[in-house]
């Protein structure tokens, strides 16, 4: 069951566009180049790597049994697959592109070291899908492309703590009472650089990193309240706040139209 959840950090996003902006302001006409020829539409696909950063806070101490705050990093690593299309424009001088992408793959990550003593209750997360809207300021450097980004993340995550209890004469089972599971479609800000070139006349190549916040949500075990949070805590539901952000490098090659 989830509780409370605040997924969005809208401040870092924010403040990286309008220092992007400012960046390209200052640099006045040496960022005035003319975006890739006069070809502004574009589209392609995308493959990579994603790396998926999570923390999980047991806020009163109720899984390491005695150490209220005791924080896990779990984290793991896999392909990923996604569309990409997107538009060059110029305002006010500045070269700008306007993208859109959709990835999915292998994007899980879990540990069973929320006890660390008991081994018994496992954590999870599963990113199924991420999509991106973001405005990038782009440089001719040469032949190649040098451009930086910014805008707002979508994913859809899997969050949960499976507990697994069990006893002399008792088969294993799963305490949904200590356990919980939540399916959400959470709001983010992300932020990255790439590189691009000329591949054949109407092709590009890219290579790009993205970096992915997701923000903090806040999950309930104990349901019932018949245990206590912590050796001396309350009898009620108590509380782990979980933290997910998500890394990326991705390889792109995008068809321009009008060639």
């Amino acid at each position: 069951m989830k509780i409370f959840a605040t997924p969005c950090r809208w401040h870092p996003a924010t403040l990286l566009l309008a220092g992007l902006i400012l960046l390209g302001s200052a640099l006045g006409p040496a960022l005035a180049e003319p975006a890739l020829e006069p070809a502004p539409m574009y589209a392609g696909l995308l493959a990579g790597s994603a790396w998926s950063d999570n923390e999980i806070e047991d806020l009163e101490g109720f899984a390491h049994w005695g150490m209220p705050g005791y924080t896990l990093d779990y984290h793991d690593s896999g392909l990923v697959f996604g569309v990409l299309a997107g538009r060059r424009l110029a305002i006010a001088g500045l070269p700008l592109r306007l993208e859109i992408d959709g990835m999915i793959g292998d994007m899980t990550a879990r540990s069973n070291q929320l006890d660390p003593e008991g081994l018994d209750e496992t954590v999870e997360v599963e990113y199924r899908w991420l999509a991106t809207a973001r405005v990038s300021i782009e440089r001719a450097m040469g032949p190649v492309w040098v451009f930086v980004s910014t805008g707002v993340a979508l994913s859809g995550i899997d969050r949960s703590v499976t507990d697994i209890d069990s006893g002399r004469d008792i088969e294993p089972y799963v305490d949904t009472d200590d356990s919980f599971s939540d399916h959400t479609t959470e709001v983010g800000w992300v932020a990255g650089a790439g590189i691009e070139t000329h591949w054949s006349r109407p092709w590009d190549i890219r290579l790009e990193g993205l970096y992915m916040d997701f923000g903090r949500s806040t999950h309930y075990v104990n349901h019932s309240g018949n245990n206590r949070c912590g050796p001396d805590g309350p009898q009620r539901p108590c509380r782990y706040r979980i933290d997910n952000e998500l890394g990326m490098v991705r390889l792109g090659i995008t068809y321009r139209f009008g060639h």
